[in-house]
């Protein structure tokens, strides 16, 4: 029973959609002799807004009250007094009665029957007010920001007549104001006087003590607020005597049901104040309570086999590990002979114990290789646990790959330190074309940690490439690694929105696994690798408003402190100190700025068109021909051409990516061309696989292209204007002329 109540109140949101049906569509209010049925009862709601009802609705001969409305989805009692957070808005004086109506949690809309509140809380209210009264020349009063002006008030019904139903809502600037008719009991009829009234009053008492005791058995106090004494009463109660037991078990009852199970019970409390005889409300709250009672006996009989079960598997887990304990503390010497039984069964268990007895010596062969001590440690006691954990259990296969996971760290594995200048310097002058300016720069910061990390375990450092699209950044930070021998990872940070993605998740979480740091520590094999970090200024913040991804990126970005990196998954320090990142952006104004100041940044301008038109010559045409299939010979450039090209369609372009898009448009084409002209062009294959082109296939000259035709072909119309330039040579008049110039994301505007 101990774990049923365990069960049922503290993880309600397990069953409560299984077994709370019948709290909400089998409540069914009828007498117990069955002469009258309490379904008629219908709840109306209306929007909080301008309203006026029917005037058949109003009896002329009663008179209307004024009130200060408020609303809530929080159902109050008569006569019992609960805390409420009320908003006041632009109220400067509260000068007529307070009305509570509940709203209905189905549509939004307020109950057309409220309760009126007493006058202690209009003049709490009042008192309240006055603390932030102020006033201006006038002598008006004021209110500073009214959105924040909400107070936390005990409210409390009127003792008599608190019942009202409105008939009118006027929403005003200073408020929400309605009128309301008193909402009174109608007269008992023949067969409600001949009800036995005590022995429904002693049903509910038996129910109370029903529920209260199973909620005993979880510590929770339920029904605290009940007067026993009058609910145990065996003198006859009067109406009034009888309406304050109803509301005082059900506002136990709601209590318990919305804190523990997470139940709305709007619609139960707001039946209670519209029916109009205290013999409704007493079987509204009998059948209430009857339906609980029903959902507690339906769960504990589809759950005792399940606690009986599970105490049952528990047990014989126990066993299991006193028993392995009690054979590798005490009987480690006893040959496997003595072993009581030859069966199949226990020759695989000893099997597999020899297995586990295999994985737990590597792993503690292999704990010397961690060098930070707590990390040892922590390491060796998952060891111990993993050795005495049967197969079976859940936790084995979690450990095991844990410890697999931390022992596949290359902890004790560097790659040799080379840091040869010359080298450096042939294999950037034959990788990049141009950018004399940043090959200087990486190979005067290679000189510096040749002269300050020149042992084996050499320090790594962090370099953050900044420039625009297609300027080669990911391909310099390719040829630094190639540059100094290393290992390169290449880590695309583009879209990452949670910091997990770096730290990893921790353990507790299913298919939990180590950030990408480790990861690709991991498939380097070493610990002293190239980590290209790409994209970085395309970090985005977490979609929920979570933790921002750049504060994780502080810790191992930092040379002061990424010694000692700790990933949510391994929970052990890592030293990536050894580890070289070199980073690429394309804009670091949304950058935090401790991250850009732990970055040595080196700025790649964009090129201009003499270096465009090496780059081309050297590596985009040769590259942009072959990869379609065609020979180079079959397409011809020149320097005029491939100038024209540059300033025609990709005059305004920062890279040289849309300049590559172009010559391997032209060679597409060019081979669509050929195989149009001669279909059996690739009839002859050499050994390799490759078309034999017969030579006497004319090839593509472009170099006589003067005034773009035969380009414009392959390419279309030209983007630019190429007599661009001639033309501006040109003289005009002197005038003035608004500029606008933005540099990042600052603009500025002046006259010329």
């Amino acid at each position: 029973m101990r774990s049923l109540s365990r069960f049922l109140f503290r993880r309600p949101q397990l069953w409560v959609n299984r077994f709370a049906l019948p709290l909400q569509k089998k409540c069914v209010y009828g007498f117990s002799n069955g002469a009258y049925n309490n379904s008629n009862i219908k709840l109306k709601t209306i929007p909080l807004q301008n309203y006026a009802c029917d005037p058949e609705e109003i009896d002329s001969k009663i008179g209307a009250t004024d009130f200060c409305l408020f609303s809530s989805v929080q159902p109050i009692f008569p006569n019992n007094p609960m805390n409420c957070q009320i908003k006041i808005g632009n109220l400067k004086r509260i000068t007529r009665p307070l009305l509570y109506t509940i709203i209905s949690p189905d549509n939004g809309e307020i109950f057309t029957i409220g309760i009126a509140l007493s006058k202690s809380v209009e003049k709490s209210l009042n008192s309240e007010l006055k603390v932030l009264e102020q006033r201006d020349a006038n002598g008006n009063i004021l209110i500073n920001d009214p959105m924040n002006n909400t107070f936390n008030l005990d409210i409390i019904s009127k003792s008599r007549n608190y019942r009202f139903k409105i008939t009118k809502i006027e929403m005003t600037p200073d408020g929400i104001f309605a009128q309301g008719i008193p909402y009174k009991d109608r007269p008992l009829t023949q067969a409600e006087l001949q009800i036995d009234i005590k022995n429904e009053v002693k049903q509910i008492s038996s129910l109370v003590s029903q529920i209260r005791k199973l909620a005993q058995i979880d510590r929770i106090e339920a029904f605290t607020e009940v007067k026993y004494s009058l609910l145990d009463s065996s003198e006859k109660l009067t109406a009034t005597q009888i309406d304050e037991i109803v509301y005082q078990v059900a506002a136990g009852l709601s209590k318990l049901q919305t804190n523990n199970l997470k139940l709305n019970t709007s619609q139960f409390v707001q039946q209670l104040l519209e029916s109009q005889t205290y013999i409704e409300r007493l079987f509204i709250l009998r059948k209430q309570l009857e339906n609980m009672q029903g959902v507690l006996d339906l769960v504990n009989k589809h759950f005792k086999e399940s606690d009986s079960s599970l105490l049952k598997l528990h047990q014989q887990t126990l066993a299991k590990l006193a028993t392995e304990y009690i054979r590798q503390n005490y009987l480690k010497d006893a040959p496997n002979s003595q072993s009581y039984g030859g069966s199949v069964g226990s020759q695989s268990q000893v099997g597999e114990k020899q297995k586990q007895s295999v994985l737990v010596k590597k792993y503690q062969d292999k704990l010397s290789l961690i060098t930070d001590e707590s990390s040892r440690e922590k390491v060796k006691r998952e060891i111990e646990r993993f050795s005495l954990l049967d197969k079976q259990s859940s936790e084995f296969h979690k450990i095991n790959s844990y410890l697999d996971e931390v022992f596949s760290i290359p902890f004790a594995k560097f790659t040799p330190v080379q840091w040869d200048i010359q080298y450096a310097k042939d294999v950037l002058n034959k990788e990049i074309e141009g950018l004399e300016k940043v090959k200087e720069r990486i190979i005067e910061m290679i000189s510096v940690n040749k002269l300050k990390n020149s042992g084996q375990k050499a320090k790594g450092f962090i370099l953050l490439l900044n420039g625009p699209p297609g300027t080669g950044k990911t391909s310099i930070a390719k040829s630094i690694a190639k540059a100094l021998k290393r290992t390169s990872r290449f880590i695309s940070c583009a879209g990452v929105a949670d910091p997990t993605f770096f730290k990893g998740h921790k353990r507790t979480y299913v298919d939990s696994m180590p950030g990408v740091f480790i990861r690709e520590l991991i498939k380097s094999n070493t610990m002293n690798p190239v980590f290209i970090l790409d994209e970085l200024d395309k970090v985005s913040k977490h979609h929920a408003g979570g933790a921002d991804p750049y504060y994780t990126l502080l810790e191992i970005l930092n040379p002061e402190e990424n010694h000692n990196f700790t990933d949510h998954y391994m929970d052990i320090s890592v030293d990536f100190s050894n580890v070289i990142f070199i980073l690429t952006s394309n804009d670091t104004l949304q950058m935090l700025e401790p991250l850009k100041n732990r970055l040595e940044t080196i700025d790649i301008q964009a090129y201009i068109q003499e270096e465009k038109l090496q780059i081309a010559n050297n590596f985009l045409v040769t590259k942009s021909i072959e990869s379609n299939g065609i020979k180079q010979q079959m397409i011809k450039y020149d320097n005029e051409t491939l100038t024209k090209i540059i300033k025609a369609w990709c005059y305004q372009e920062s890279g040289v990516r849309e300049l590559k898009r172009c010559l391997e448009k032209i060679a597409r084409k060019h081979a669509t061309n050929l195989l149009t002209a001669n279909p059996n062009l690739c009839d002859k294959v050499d050994e390799l696989n490759q078309v034999v082109f017969d030579p006497t296939i004319s090839s593509l000259d472009l170099t006589k292209d003067k005034n773009l035709e035969l380009i414009s072909q392959y390419l279309g119309p030209p983007s630019f204007d190429i007599q661009l330039e001639q033309r501006s040579i040109k003289k005009f008049p002197p005038g003035q002329v608004n500029i606008l110039t933005v540099g990042g994301m600052i603009g500025t505007c002046f006259n010329s």
